[in-house]
């Protein structure tokens, strides 16, 4: 018996065999890993996402242009305000620093006809609002550089995080003619019998955050807009806390 087995271990056959087996346990085991980093990203980021705040209102725009018979003549813009906040990872042992962080490759859909999407960077020279719908303002990405002290509306943030800001306005959704004493704006949507499903729309980008170690950071993130309650209400704000579903891979080491 025992001269049976040393013959069988001696064959070459069975070696190669066994250098195969192995080459197939290693293969199997990394592509668990690759498939797990596939899924869950980044675990252990020196910053994270913390929460994603939007805010959806209805705009009125005053057209120039005078109805016989009627006070009022308004366009309707339908727009979406969102806040990325991004803090240190107080559990990274290491030190980093922000470089700078990108929103890029923006995509903006929807099913429905009704309005033109674009995306707007904040208005920086009325101090009164963060936001104008002007073609001067209207961008196709964003660039947020780093500073000792943020300042939202030049897109500035601290090299420790800060907050990215931006609007997906859905322009000239409807228009308003009335003659009635008094309007509550509120009610805009409502009132010209837009739905929420002619609303609804899709903002897809890719979120990169370069560290000065050379480390960079990439996250597809994808909302649905506007929030329920805007129609009925005229105004709605959400704040999103769970960022699982945005996962974060590295890459550029």
């Amino acid at each position: 018996m025992k001269e049976l087995m040393r013959r069988i271990f001696d064959k070459k056959a069975f070696h190669i065999g066994m250098i195969l087996f192995i080459i197939f346990i290693v293969l199997f085991v990394s592509g668990l890993i690759v498939l797990r980093y596939q899924v869950e990203g980044e675990t252990n980021m020196p910053f994270n996402l913390s929460k994603i705040t939007v805010v959806s209102v209805a705009e009125k725009v005053d057209k120039d242009e005078k109805i016989e018979g009627n006070r009022w003549n308004y366009s309707i813009n339908q727009n979406n305000d969102i806040y990325i906040y991004i803090e240190k990872n107080e559990n990274y042992d290491k030190i980093e620093t922000i470089k700078q962080i990108e929103i890029n490759n923006v995509e903006l859909s929807k099913e429905n006809e009704k309005g033109e999407l674009k995306l707007y960077k904040p208005d920086t020279e009325n101090p009164n609002v963060i936001f104008s719908n002007k073609d001067e303002y209207s961008v196709q990405s964003l660039i947020y550089t780093v500073k000792e002290n943020t300042d939202m509306k030049n897109l500035v943030i601290t090299n420790q995080g800060g907050t990215l800001t931006f609007r997906v306005a859905n322009n000239d959704v409807a228009e308003y003619v009335s003659n009635d004493e008094q309007i509550n704006y509120n009610e805009l949507l409502s009132k010209a019998n837009v739905t929420l499903e002619q609303l609804k729309c899709k903002v897809k980008f890719d979120l990169i955050i370069t560290l000065d170690s050379g480390k960079v950071y990439k996250s597809v993130i994808t909302l649905d807009l506007p929030l329920d309650g805007v129609i009925e209400q005229g105004t709605a704000s959400k704040e999103f806390t769970d960022m699982r579903s945005f996962v974060f891979k590295r890459i550029k080491n």
